[in-house]
């Protein structure tokens, strides 16, 4: 029974660990007045900004708020829950630097992608405001007597919107290096300009292409049936083209390609003379499951 309660403890919010450090230390209390202000003072704040600081509700949603975004950031500065080592940075620096450490997460990690499809509206004050605040209430909500992992949640989701960004920039690079010349659209479907550009690599010589067509699958065809490339070289010659960060996302992607409908659906329609328009209808209908936004329909 002890050992769960013990358990309970050292998994609640980081803030209140730190603040219970605080009581069992001698001559605290006016420390602990200090921390108390400082406290209330933010979540007044917070009430004001992004709850409502005229009702209850709002006020009490404020404080969660609080108490999760000061123990994200005593997280970030001690990740190790150093209890003692918290209750330190609360008293020298003071509860609100904690707190804008924690917001100063909560805006880099609402300036990375959450999906890999990129939208000139992303960058509209309006919407960075919106993720903001979204994030902010998604992630710094704590209850004081309860389990806390918003860190642990905070950590991965960073991890997630990382590789999401690192997507963004591997299709952003392709397009900039299209075969015809760069690619200027604002709007993207990242994973789309990746399927694209690996399937189209399959045909050899390095080509790099980030945006399709029905015309340019039909000339992939006849390429790939004249040439009869080795794909898996063709892939690695694709390869050699990239910056070497992007590699190892693009290799994941070759396997998932590797094996899949359309490689061999490729492969059989070159093995043939002249592929009837049915089975080109149904190739270039697969081709855009997998270039989804960038496939251009040339023609019906």
């Amino acid at each position: 029974m002890s050992a769960q309660l013990v358990s309970l403890t050292e998994q609640l919010p980081y803030l209140v660990r730190a603040i219970r450090a605080l009581g069992l230390r001698g001559n605290s209390q006016s420390d602990a007045e200090e921390l108390a202000h400082d406290l209330s003072g933010i979540t007044a704040m917070v009430a004001a900004k992004f709850t409502n600081n005229r009702t209850a509700e709002g006020i009490l949603e404020a404080l969660r708020l609080t108490v999760g975004c000061v123990s994200l950031g005593l997280a970030h500065a001690h990740p190790h829950g150093d209890d003692e080592a918290a209750t330190g940075l609360l008293i020298e620096h003071g509860a609100e630097r904690v707190f804008q450490q924690g917001f100063r997460l909560i805006k880099e990690l609402s300036e990375l992608p959450e999906v890999a499809m990129v939208s000139s509206y992303d960058q509209s004050p309006h919407e960075q405001e919106r993720r903001l605040k979204t994030n902010f209430l998604r992630f710094c909500a704590a209850d004081p007597n309860a389990y806390w992992t918003g860190h642990k949640i905070f950590q991965r989701e960073w991890a997630n919107r990382t590789a999401i960004s690192n997507l963004i920039d591997c299709a952003k690079w392709l397009r900039e290096h299209h075969e015809t010349g760069p690619i200027r659209e604002a709007d993207m479907d990242a994973d789309g300009v990746l399927a694209i550009a690996l399937i189209f690599a399959i045909q050899g010589g390095g080509k790099i292409v980030a945006k399709a067509g029905q015309k340019n699958l039909e000339s992939l065809l006849a390429t790939i049936r004249k040439n009869q490339p080795d794909i898996e070289q063709s892939w690695a010659d694709f390869l050699q083209q990239i910056p070497p960060e992007y590699r190892p996302l693009l290799r994941t992607r070759i396997e998932q390609l590797r094996t899949s409908t359309i490689i061999a659906t490729i492969r059989a329609l070159c093995a043939q003379t002249k592929p009837g328009k049915a089975s080109l209808t149904k190739l270039f209908q697969e081709l855009q499951n997998h270039g989804g936004n960038e496939i251009d329909v040339d023609y019906a």
